[in-house]
């Protein structure tokens, strides 16, 4: 590295190579947690079909069944609810 010109090019790729890197790793991240967030409305989803719709209060049950289920889901999968 003894070119003055190659250490300039060395030293304006090393950081964006660095940033990309780093860029790309939050994204597939993201795209995990968006994932398991995915699979933890299905089943708070799938948790509040099972109540019986005729009873009158089927509406609060369901929604106290959902959220507990999309809770415990979030918290197996490490993510924020």
């Amino acid at each position: 590295m003894q070119n003055p010109k190659a250490r300039l090019a060395f030293a304006l790729l090393a950081p964006a190579l660095l940033a990309l890197s780093i860029s790309e790793a939050t994204a597939q991240k993201q795209q995990s947690a968006d994932a398991a967030r995915a699979e933890c409305f299905r089943q708070a989803n799938e948790a509040a079909a099972t109540i019986n719709i005729a009873s009158p209060s089927a509406t609060s049950e369901r929604n106290a069944r959902g959220v507990a289920a999309y809770r415990e889901c979030a918290r197996r999968s490490g993510i924020r609810p």
